[in-house]
This record gives C-alpha cells, structure tokens and sequence, in this order.
C-alpha cells in the first residue's frame, strides 16, 4: 500500500531542504528523498589522507549580527539552526595580468563605508556613482517583496508608480546599470570581480541580481561556516526533522505521477510509490520533463519552449590541494583571489566557451581560496588547505576521449597552477601533499546535473533571476509540480538556493490548502 504525504521533495540539496524545512514548519506532511546517502548536495566535503576538503562553497553572505544581520541570517533564526560562521576578512584582492604586465591589483574591504572610502581612494570621484549602487539595493529589495506578494499577478499601475526604479532596473544589464550611474571604469573593473559567482559576464547579467548579491557582500560581510557547508545541510536536515519531515536516503525517484491533470504521487526506482498532493523538484525541468513525468501531455508548450531555449551556467573545475606548509610560511595572506587576463568579462565569457582542453592553454579566469586564512584550525597543524576554481560555459567535456580524460583534467591543474604561480610569485606545487581534482564530469555524477552545471541555467535578459520573478505564478507548470534549486526562479548559488527553496515551500503551502489539483 502507498504511503501518502501532502509534498515529496526530490534531493536534499541546499534548496530542497530549506523548501522541507518552510513546507514543514507550516504544517504540512513532508517526505524529503535523496539518491546519496546524505544530505547536501553541493554544500559537502570530502576526505583525502588527512586534509578534509570544502567541495564548493567559497563565502555566503547575510549571517552579520544586528543591523547586518539579512534574511538568510534571520530564516536560520526562525528555523533554530544555530552555527559557529567565520567572518571573512576581507571581500576580496582582484589581479589583472596579461603577458607579466599587471594593470590592476585591488584588495576590496568589506563594509559600505569602508568600501566607499576605499573605491573613492583609488578611483577618484568614484564616491557618488557607489552611493547609488549601494542605495539601489533598496529599490530592487522592495520591488522584489511586492512582487512576491503578487504572486504572478502584480499590479502594472502601482509598478509604474511606486515601483518605477525598480522597473528600470529590471531592463539594465549590470554593465549598463554602471555606465547609467557614471561610475568610473576602474571602478567599474574592480566592482565586476565577483561576476564568476554569477557564471555571467556583466554585458548579459541582469542588473537587479548583481546589485543584490554584491551589495549584500560589500555591505554586510562574507562568511564561512566553522564546520565547512555540509554543516550547514546536516543542520537543515535537523530541523526539517524536528519540524516532521522524514527523509529516505539511498533512493532514486523515477518517476513523478499524475491523475487527473495533476501530480498525485511519485514511484522509487526499487519499486516504491508514495501519494502526495505535490512535488517539488532538486531535479532539473529537462530531466522531469523528458525522463520522469509520467504524463508527458501535460507539460505546457511554453514550459517546452522555455527549456528548450535554455542553456547551462558554468561548469565547474576545481582543484583541491592539501600542502604541508601553513598559509603565512607560503605568502598565502588573501582568502579570496580573482586573476583574469583583461577587465573585459563578455571576452572572457566567450572565450570560456571555445577553450582547447587538449591543447596548452591558460585558463582565462581563476579564483583561488585559502580556506586557513578564515580558519586556521581547518586543517593539521602546519598545513593548509588551498582550491583553484575556474569554469566553463559549454559542455567541451562531452568531447574529450575516456582514454584522454585523466591525461587532460591533469593538464588542466598544471595550467591553473602555473597561472596561480605565475601571477601570485608563490612556489605551490613543491608542497602539495594531498590533489583531487574535479571535473564538469565529476560535478555531473555526484550531483546527477546536466552536463555536471553548478550555475542551474545560464542567467540572460530574457531569462535572468529578474525576468523569473516578474513572470512569477504566470508560467504554470504541471499542477502540483513545483522546482527548487539553482535552476529555479532565485537562480544559482548558495544564498538564491537557499533563499529559494523557504520561497518554494511558502508557494506549495497555498497549493496543498487549496486543495491541489485533485478532485
């Protein structure tokens, strides 16, 4: 006999949690079912010898105390998840080298009057076009809560009037929202650095995302859990538990089923059903729509079109190293450092699209991270723990021979260390103790997305975190299906996901109390 629950969440990802946790809380019966044996998704670790790694997340804003205390900060309030985080010194040193010419080496102070007073220090006259930057924060922040409050439905007149900033946001680019402000173009340059967290370049991004995700940064402060991100999900799954939400591991939902126009239960790969009112999915549109809905003629042709249309943020690559020397003995002093080889992000976007991975290329952008500068205790007395990052926006993985795969991905890491070298003047390779290198295909198996994304689908005008959310109840689904994760309406990265799924899980609560789609 089946089991009934009023919602299944398919994996326990940062988003599918916070979503079991919302849904939870507010009353409704949750079963939360992971193929992986825990929790977490991308928010996990690894061990290898005596080095315990940090598998994806650099820096997460909103965990300040008081005023800086945002809205990820206080859902963890409400939700009773109590953690030790590490403030991030500072947000970050940006370096543009080419061909041993440095054109810019800035390291950028957390803070809006530290930020300011520093951007004015090295771009002078830079101080106005900062204030609106940082002001405009407001403007997307209140534009964004209403439209929430809509729920698809907003009123066009009261957008025009009350909400007019907001609007012509929404139309900018981050690049154009800039130029529109005056701000200088150095400035320009050194305020772009984070535009890899985003796996957009500045000319596409829209404005709106940019200026939420960087403002709350500069402003309040970047953080890293004690205990790395899989603290971070072991203590969401303790509250979606205390709240009753139970939780399968080992198990592989295969298929979403449907009655009567819509979703009424899903089927386990061993053969397992469970009824539920709905559905909400860690699992990609195009995985549900091609390989697990059972109903295929109740995909709406626009929902068809969408992920049609649609291609994949940044595929990741990541080296993770475990040297056996201490951060200060190596000259590592920054915990976060972006090179690029030009301040000119829509080149370097395209440029990571036709990347020859069989030849000897450098990568064009590379973000390193120093886990011991935040953490000293983070690793064994006299070691540290070090990561390259870099990404690419097209699946070139699909194309490389299994014969050649470990060949190449090892080049890969020479080439990323040789760039970190070269540019930093710090001698890495001598001291590595511990390698694991990850790969679009590493990411792709352990995580079952498409083509090994990180970044959900590629941010665009027509498709960015803003047009998602002024589309929000409009663009119907399946009844009773709902999705979650970085593929979702908040986007990518560990903040929207998380932030993403407590919105999911408001959204599924008016559904199920309505009644669903059942009869």
């Amino acid at each position: 006999m089946s089991e009934r629950y009023d919602v299944v969440i398919i994996g326990a990802g940062n988003s599918g949690l916070t979503a079991a946790c919302r849904a939870s809380v507010m009353g409704l019966k949750c079963l939360c079912i992971e193929r992986h044996n825990t929790v977490g998704g991308a928010a996990a670790s690894f061990v290898r010898g005596r080095f315990e790694f940090e598998a994806s997340l650099h820096e997460i804003q909103d965990f300040g105390q008081g005023e800086m205390r945002g809205q990820l900060g206080r859902l963890f309030d409400e939700l009773g998840i109590k953690m030790e985080w590490l403030e991030i010194p500072d947000a970050f040193r940006v370096i543009v080298e080419d061909g041993g010419e440095r054109t810019l080496d800035a390291t950028v102070p957390h803070g809006r009057k530290e930020f300011t007073d520093y951007m004015e220090s090295v771009c002078p006259g830079s101080r106005e076009s900062i204030d609106l930057f940082f002001d405009a924060e407001a403007a997307v922040g209140r534009g964004l809560e209403y439209l929430g409050k809509s729920r698809g439905n907003p009123d066009p007149e009261l957008l025009r009037t009350e909400h007019a900033e907001f609007m012509k946001i929404l139309s900018l680019s981050a690049g154009e929202f800039f130029r529109i402000i005056n701000m200088p173009e150095k400035a320009i340059d050194i305020i772009s650095a984070y535009w890899p967290y985003q796996g957009s370049d500045m000319e596409t991004l829209d404005a709106a995302r940019y200026i939420m995700m960087a403002n709350s940064f500069f402003r309040g402060g970047a953080y890293m859990p004690k205990m790395r991100s899989h603290e971070m999900a072991n203590e969401l799954e303790k509250a979606a538990r205390r709240k009753g939400c139970d939780f399968w591991f080992n198990t592989e939902v295969s298929k979403i089923l449907t009655k009567d126009g819509a979703v009424c239960g899903v089927e386990t790969a061993d053969g397992r059903r469970v009824e539920c009112c709905a559905v909400i999915s860690n699992a990609f549109p195009d995985v549900v729509y091609t390989k697990m809905l059972d109903n295929k003629s109740l995909i709406p042709e626009f929902e068809l079109k969408k992920a049609n249309a649609r291609s994949y943020g940044f595929r990741a690559f990541v080296l993770y190293l475990g040297l056996d020397a201490t951060a200060e003995e190596l000259g590592i002093k920054d915990y976060t450092v972006f090179i690029y080889p030009s301040t000119d992000t829509k080149k370097l976007f395209e440029q990571t699209k036709n990347v020859d991975l069989a030849g000897n290329c450098l990568p064009t952008h590379l973000t390193s991270t120093c886990l011991n500068v935040v953490n000293p205790d983070a690793t064994p007395p006299g070691t540290c723990h070090f990561a390259l990052t870099t990404g690419y926006v097209s699946d070139l993985w699909e194309k490389v021979p299994p014969e050649q795969y470990n060949r190449i991905k090892r080049r890969i890491a020479d080439d990323l260390l040789k760039r970190y070298e070269e540019v930093m003047g710090i001698d890495i390779r001598s001291h590595i103790e511990e390698m694991s290198i990850a790969t679009p295909v590493t990411f792709a198996r352990y995580m079952g997305t498409p083509q090994g994304t990180v970044y959900g689908y590629h941010s665009s005008y027509w498709d960015g975190m803003s047009a998602r959310t002024l589309a929000g109840g409009r663009e119907q689904t399946v009844p009773g299906l709902f999705f979650a994760g970085a593929h979702a309406n908040r986007m990518s990265g560990f903040f929207p996901t998380l932030t993403g799924g407590d919105l999911t899980g408001r959204q599924v609560m008016g559904y199920v109390m309505s009644g669903g789609g059942q009869s």
